[in-house]
């Protein structure tokens, strides 16, 4: 029988000083209101102004901050020896990043308190299952791992109705949602393949997301419709090259994406 390590657990203390700091960094970034300012390109033949908002980059900001977090938390951890921590910073970047967009896009009120409050609590299961998936001979690992996917995705789909809600130029749309499906492609990746590394592949996701997205950018198409279809594009791209790097056929790498694309594109009409 395979010997498991111990199931190790991040420091109470440490996830209570960065989840407070998480909050007053997100409280801080809605009610510290802060000018926006814009960038003029003088490119041959006609100006590009670029409007840039305050609250994205502080979004950009959190998002650092929360990675400075992770990698104090999971710097302690007892199987992680000499590896770097830096991919573990990437989900719970992401995650608190999606939670300050939301946050920005909602009126202050019970619904805002209540986004915040199951924000923090993925953001916290997120952050625990990194640190639990720094031991791949831990037995929570795949658990961990399958939950971190799914915590990924979800992430990615919040964000892309975020972002269609606030109406944001295809300028930033694009780019934003490809980069954030490709994040989540990599994770996804590399905990199925134990620490392997497959950039090339996530980078095919995040095109097909950055396209698709630009595709449907001036369709009229409301933010739920809109974040399913790009999620469960992301999604099916992502399981059918996962089931490629298992070394599975063409038709039995096609099965479970096609299917699974199929559930979700049945809940358009709900979304629309």
């Amino acid at each position: 029988m395979k010997n498991s390590s111990p199931a190790y657990l991040p420091d109470r203390d440490k996830l209570s000083v960065v989840t407070a700091t998480l909050v007053a960094a997100l409280l801080g970034g809605y009610f510290v209101r802060l000018p926006d300012w814009e960038v003029v390109l003088r490119l041959p033949g006609f100006l590009l102004p670029l409007h840039f908002s305050a609250t994205r980059a502080f979004a950009v900001l959190i998002a650092a901050l929360t990675a400075a977090g992770t990698d104090w938390v999971l710097g302690d951890h007892p199987a992680l020896g000499n590896r770097p921590t830096w991919p573990h910073w990437l989900l719970p970047a992401l995650t608190a990043w999606v939670l300050e967009v939301l946050l920005q896009r909602l009126p202050l009120g019970a619904l805002w308190w209540v986004t915040l409050a199951l924000g923090l609590i993925i953001w916290f299961l997120v952050l625990v299952a990194e640190y639990i998936v720094v031991d791949a001979e831990d037995l929570r690992y795949p658990l961990a791992a399958a939950g971190l996917t799914g915590l990924g995705f979800l992430l990615f789909f919040l964000l892309a109705v975020a972002v269609r809600a606030a109406g944001w130029r295809l300028f930033f749309t694009a780019p934003t949602l490809g980069v954030a499906s490709g994040i989540v492609a990599l994770r996804t990746f590399n905990l199925q393949r134990h620490g392997e590394w497959r950039p090339i592949e996530a980078v095919f996701v995040a095109a097909i997301t950055a396209q698709l997205a630009a595709a449907l950018h001036y369709l009229p198409i409301p933010p739920l419709a809109y974040g399913l279809i790009l999620v469960a594009a992301a999604y099916a791209a992502t399981v059918y090259l996962a089931n490629l790097m298992e070394e599975q056929s063409i038709a039995q790498a096609l099965w479970e994406p096609v299917v699974t694309l199929a559930v979700l594109l049945l809940l358009l009409p709900w979304a629309w």
